[in-house]
């Protein structure tokens, strides 16, 4: 699967509220992204099949596929990849 493909797929298959978690805890000191030195904010995000038990209770969704034609004019417009 390709990287952007992957993403696409992936993010299709969060609901922010159940797959998301925020903390907050130790950083690297040399992480200039942190608001405070070696303390800082961390984004975890669960994109995996979720399971009946896990309260997910309606069937998976299927992968969606192209046509030919789909293809064809998406190829033409962006090029092959």
């Amino acid at each position: 699967m390709q990287p952007f493909a992957l993403g696409v797929f992936s993010r299709g298959h969060v609901e922010e509220q159940r797959d998301s978690l925020f903390t907050k805890g130790p950083s690297d000191v040399l992480d200039h992204a942190t608001s405070e030195i070696t303390s800082g904010r961390k984004l975890g995000i669960v994109a995996t099949k979720k399971l009946p038990g896990e309260g997910f209770k309606r069937p998976w969704p299927p992968l969606i596929k192209m046509d030919a034609a789909v293809k064809a004019k998406m190829e033409q417009l962006f090029g092959a990849r």
